[in-house]
Parts: C-alpha cells; structure tokens; sequence
C-alpha cells in the first residue's frame, strides 16, 4: 500500500510515501481496538495462553548480621540458585530435593522413600527441560505477522539506514526455515514465554 504525500507545492512532482508493514500492523490492531461491534461471547471464545509465571522471594533476611564477604558471596549464590529454580517453576520442597540430588547430601527432612524421590525427581527434571525450552522460544506479541524472506528483504530495503519508527519492528517478524514434513501455507508460530496469544 502506498500513501501519497500531501505536502508538496502544486506543480511539483509528487512523492509517494511507502507505508511498512510495521504500520500496517498498527493500523490492524488499533482498528481491531476500536471495534465495538464485538460481543462478551467472542470475547470469551478467544483462548488465551500466556508465559509461565514465578514467585519472587526478596534476598535480605539472610543476609541480615555481620558476615564476612566471602560468606556473603556464597549466601548470595546460593539464593541465585534458588531463584533459578523458581524461574523454572519448582516451589520450595521441589527446590529442597533437587538441591539435595545435586549435591548428594541426604535431607533428614525428605521422608520419602527411595523410589518415591527418584520419580520426582525424574519428573522435576522433565518439567526443568520443558520450562527451559519454552523459554528459550522468540519472544513476540501475539499479533505480530510472519514475513517470507523476500518480504523482510524488501521491509529492510525501504528504509536502509534510518531508524524510522523502529519500534514497529516488533509487529512482524521472518519467518524459521521449515522442515520437509512440515505443511505449505501452515500459519505456524512459536509463541513467546512473555506475550499472550488470542486466537481469533
């Protein structure tokens, strides 16, 4: 889609403004905003999938006293761990066995029997290798439009050099390489840890 520039004197050759896809994008979502014409129901037909959350737990009480560096060092390692752990959706007795398994220390307060910790821990490591995947994924907002190589070459082109409107790069993105078995014309994305996804 091309805009035509107004502002030019009459007589002079008029200059045409290319419009990226960056801005149609946003066209697309303020025009999907400003629809009314939406009801409840559609609304809540539409499936929603966001990034999994975490527990944020302040490193301070810890540390609270007098400690010399290198122990305060090792108590903040050892809290950045622990923070990892949460990141990667394990709660606080999950953390206690994995600790333990790592370390090969034996928890008095773990009363559980041998095969019984050993499946936990087998399913802590499936659930550590699928939150590591998931967020290793693209972050992108959920409108953001896939571009074939040709057409990101082309975006890229238009404005080489210049950082106009920058930030409407975040509304498209080129599409991976697929695979021989994957589907010709399959609308396939992989949606981010951090953005939702509504389905229309």
């Amino acid at each position: 889609m091309k805009r035509v520039n107004s502002c030019v004197k009459s007589g002079e050759h008029v200059l045409e403004e290319l419009e990226t896809e960056g801005e149609r994008q946003l066209k697309s979502l303020l025009q999907h905003q400003l629809d009314t014409s939406v009801s409840i129901e559609e609304c809540v037909s539409k499936k929603e999938s966001f990034a999994p959350g975490t527990m944020y737990k302040p490193f301070g009480k810890e540390a609270a006293g007098t400690m010399t560096l290198s122990q305060f060092q090792t108590l903040h390692e050892k809290d950045q761990e622990t923070a990892s752990l949460r990141e990667l959706g394990l709660n606080e007795t999950e953390i206690l066995i994995w600790k333990s398994h790592v370390s090969g220390e034996k928890r008095t307060r773990l009363r559980a029997t041998p095969e019984a910790i050993q499946n936990r821990l087998q399913d802590i490591e499936e659930r550590i290798s699928e939150r590591q995947r998931i967020l290793c994924l693209p972050q992108r907002f959920a409108k953001s439009k896939q571009l074939t190589r040709r057409e990101m070459e082309i975006e890229k082109s238009l404005f080489q050099g210049a950082d106009r409107h920058s930030f409407l790069k975040a509304l498209y993105y080129q599409g991976e390489k697929r695979t021989t078995n994957s589907i010709p014309n399959d609308d396939w994305t992989n949606e981010g840890a951090g953005f939702y996804h509504l389905s229309q």
